[in-house]
């Protein structure tokens, strides 16, 4: 597999100097770039890659240079002397500095190599967790969007309400119309304003939930503004795109190299069989001085180790780990599956919203002309109050349906970019 070094592009950060503080307006790319910062998931795992980058630095350590000291100090019940010797002094210090400095130990290049993966899989992790989130930030933007039209939609059913009420009121001074006629206007005016207030508060709660995920004050006033529609997919066969997503998908990459790092801590245990070879210096100071032990003495010496039997601790080590590989290689296949089903389901989701799209702007072409039409008779008594009140409610649930699903449908966009892997591609960089 070939090498990946993942990062956060730093050019473009530079927007970011566009104070927020007094901004009014917030693009869907400040928007991306801000959740960038703040996101609390994406710097979990910032912290993780940084945490992994210490584990090829850990395995320097194993030839690593070692320093010890060692000091004690005796004092026994009585002195020993034999003549005018003394055998066993009153009491007696003595201390050892000790530097080892290790020349061979199979376990390093594993370790390193074990390190790199275990990187390389928390970084490609990082990359997910970062689309995942700006994917949620653009679903919760699209949602403001969505949730600001339906408020301008909401408004015009009110004055179109409203001048109905109007319209029955001149007809029942008249005598032309029944009071029930007046009363039916009426309602659909109250019902009409109380929609109203429902989509305001809906926008002013998506509204806060996209401060939340960019870090800004829960009174901290601003709008957003719709970016330009985006390009559909290109139509490739579901085979390709499952194909694009087995090569470019961060979690699934990180799978692979799970079972990469699985594989290297396996040298690691094999390897701790190895016989090692380590260069030692001793200096010890021993006070009182006595024949065989003398004070500023110093020794080096060429250690060599060979454990011949552990009692099976390896062996054991060893079968767990190939366990292990096991289970990486079957989370792989099942990942893959996940992911097929994955990228078709976006891609069905986008085929049918699309086609949601058409039929809806030509029911709401159809229910404009409907209600036109029928107001215009109920003018002169050709139409009821009850089917102009039908028409106006059809009308508006088509125009607001049309408003949701036409998010919707950037959205679905964006569902198929994140199941193949392509999206938030101008926020991140992965280079081979």
């Amino acid at each position: 597999m070939s090498n990946r070094k993942t990062f956060i592009r730093a050019a473009i950060l530079l927007p970011l100097a566009l104070t927020f503080a007094h901004a009014e307006t917030i693009t869907l790319d400040q928007a991306l770039i801000r959740a960038l910062e703040s996101d609390e998931r994406i710097e979990i795992q910032r912290r993780e890659v940084s945490i992994a980058e210490r584990e090829v630095d850990r395995a320097w350590t194993i030839i690593s240079p070692r320093l010890m000291a060692a000091g004690r100090y005796d004092r026994p019940e009585s002195e020993v002397r034999q003549d005018d010797r003394v055998l066993i002094p009153e009491d007696s210090w003595s201390a050892t500095i000790t530097a080892t400095q290790p020349l061979f130990d199979g376990r390093v290049l594993p370790a390193r190599r074990l390190g790199i993966a275990l990187e390389r899989a928390e970084a490609e992790t990082l990359v997910h967790d970062i689309r995942l989130s700006l994917f949620d930030v653009s679903q919760i933007y699209f949602g403001v969007l969505s949730s600001a039209e339906q408020v301008e939609l909401a408004k015009q059913t009110v004055a179109l309400s409203t001048q109905e009420v109007a319209r029955a009121k001149a007809r029942f001074d008249a005598g032309e119309a029944r009071r029930t006629e007046l009363l039916r206007a009426e309602v659909d005016e109250a019902r009409a304003r109380r929609n109203l207030v429902a989509a305001v508060n809906a926008y002013d709660v998506a509204r806060a939930d996209l401060a939340r995920r960019l870090g800004l004050d829960a009174d901290y006033e601003f709008e957003v503004e719709a970016p330009a529609p985006m390009a559909e997919p290109e139509s490739e066969v579901l085979r390709e795109l499952f194909l694009q997503a087995l090569d470019q998908r961060n979690d699934l990459i990180a799978a692979r190299l799970q079972i990469d790092s699985a594989s290297e801590q396996r040298d690691v245990i094999r390897r701790e069989a190895w016989p090692t070879l380590e260069l030692q210096y001793n200096h010890s100071f021993v006070d009182p001085e006595s024949t065989n032990r003398r004070n500023n003495w110093w020794e080096i010496a060429a250690v060599a180790r060979y454990e011949f039997w552990d009692g099976g601790s390896r062996r054991i080590s060893r079968l767990q780990q190939d366990d292990r590989i096991t289970q990486a290689e079957l989370q792989v296949a099942d990942l893959e599956k996940s992911i097929q089903l994955e990228v078709q389901q976006a891609l069905l989701e986008l085929l049918n919203v699309r086609e949601d799209l058409i039929a809806l702007r030509k029911e709401v072409a159809l229910a404009e002309e409907n209600y036109r039409t029928l107001s215009e008779q109920a003018r002169v008594g050709l139409a009821t109050s009850l089917d102009v009140s039908t028409a106006l409610n059809e009308l508006d649930f088509a125009r607001t349906e049309l408003a949701r699903q036409e998010y919707q449908f950037e959205i679905a966009k964006l569902r198929v970019e994140l199941a193949t892997g392509q999206f938030a591609s101008d926020y991140i960089e992965v280079n081979e």
